[in-house]
């Protein structure tokens, strides 16, 4: 059943409110304490701390964040209005979150290897070089993010240009 107009653009506004930032998954982060060496954090199965997640309010809005709720209101739009080629956008936002989701732990993995050899005297630049790569690989799924929260709003744009003509 097609939604009424106020619904689809109540829908609209929600989803554009979405936003792909790039975060670089900085929550990831190993932070440096005084004396320029990682925090050690003995409850993490690594060793270290983390710099820790970005607020609720922030996380809630980006798509590219690991830690999200802002993927559930796309999934929730896609699945509300209906569309050509619906398999591919559900498909599309999979893969996304499957990405970003490893992405998020390759890059504390990443992390961890850089303070060990930070700590170990050792050469840390493999880990920095991946670190880089990883947030550069992030940033592609920002673009991609931004790219399906704007195809999902056209879908909500022609639903609603049919409900209003119809």
């Amino acid at each position: 059943m097609a939604l009424e107009p106020e619904a689809l653009i109540w829908l609209r506004r929600r989803v554009e409110a979405l936003r792909a930032l790039p975060c670089d998954m900085v929550h990831e982060r190993i932070p440096a304490g005084p004396d320029g060496d990682p925090v050690r954090n003995a409850h993490s199965p690594s060793g270290f701390a983390r710099v820790g997640l970005c607020p609720e309010a922030v996380r809630a809005k980006n798509l590219a964040c690991s830690h999200t709720t802002a993927r559930y209101a796309l999934r929730d739009a896609i699945k509300q209005v209906p569309g050509e080629g619906d398999e591919a956008v559900v498909a599309a936002l999979h893969e996304l979150e499957q990405a970003i989701s490893l992405l998020d732990h390759r890059r504390y993995d990443a992390e961890s290897r850089r303070a060990s050899a930070k700590l170990a005297e050792a050469d840390g630049a493999p880990a920095e070089r991946d670190i880089a790569a990883l947030v550069a690989e992030h940033r592609a799924w920002v673009r991609r993010a931004g790219e399906l929260r704007d195809r999902v709003l056209r879908r909500i744009e022609d639903a609603l240009s049919r409900a209003r003509t119809s």
